[in-house]
């Protein structure tokens, strides 16, 4: 039973090493936008966030403290047998010792959460790590291995007689003569001159 293949057409080759091009690039945008993205959010955390937090502990440490003023003040005024309640004052105070509280624990919320976003940060690289290494590793070698499978379809298809349906090899004639090594080699070796096909990895 002849079980050669009679590949003569190179079409739906080239169309998969299409689509894995597509893939590729694709693959190749996202990760750098994610890459991106993380830089941002960490030098958010590391650089913007601490010093913020720090001038707002200081606004309302300044607002803290003219709203005790005047809520003393208003304390201190008498119109005869009249004193003011102070509500809004003493609201004014309770508002502003809220704000300086709220301020202050931001400060090591955020030395917490730029550690935190470091770790995660570093384990994220780490998967995406593994599709990088696939992008650039190995879809070249399986686009490689393409490339070699049409240049020896077409090998085949130039020099295969009209209906042949033999395998994909050299002429009868030509199986007959001694090769010598470097020939030996070329005739299987990829267009980027590797002396083996590049092997595909899981």
């Amino acid at each position: 039973m002849n079980n050669a293949a009679n590949v003569t057409s190179t079409d739906s080759i080239r169309k998969f090493a299409a689509a894995v091009i597509s893939f590729q690039e694709e693959a190749r945008t996202c990760l750098a936008v994610l890459d991106s993205q993380l830089r941002q959010i960490l030098m958010w955390l590391e650089q913007d966030r601490p010093g913020f937090w720090k001038r707002e502990v200081e606004r309302c440490l300044q607002e803290m403290n003219s709203a005790r003023v005047r809520l003393h003040q208003c304390k201190m005024r008498r119109f005869g047998d009249f004193r003011p309640s102070c509500i809004e004052e003493q609201k004014d105070f309770e508002q502003a010792t809220r704000n300086l509280e709220l301020a202050q624990r931001q400060v090591p919320n955020v030395r917490r959460w730029s550690i935190e976003a470091g770790q995660e940060a570093n384990e994220f690289r780490s998967r995406t790590g593994q599709l990088a290494q696939l992008v650039e590793r190995d879809v070249p070698q399986l686009l490689a291995l393409l490339a070699f499978a049409v240049d020896r379809i077409e090998a085949y298809a130039a020099i295969a007689p009209p209906g042949s349906t033999g395998p994909l090899s050299p002429p009868a004639a030509a199986e007959h003569q001694p090769a010598s090594e470097p020939d030996q080699i070329s005739a299987i070796a990829p267009p980027n001159g590797d002396a083996t096909t590049p092997p595909l990895t899981e």
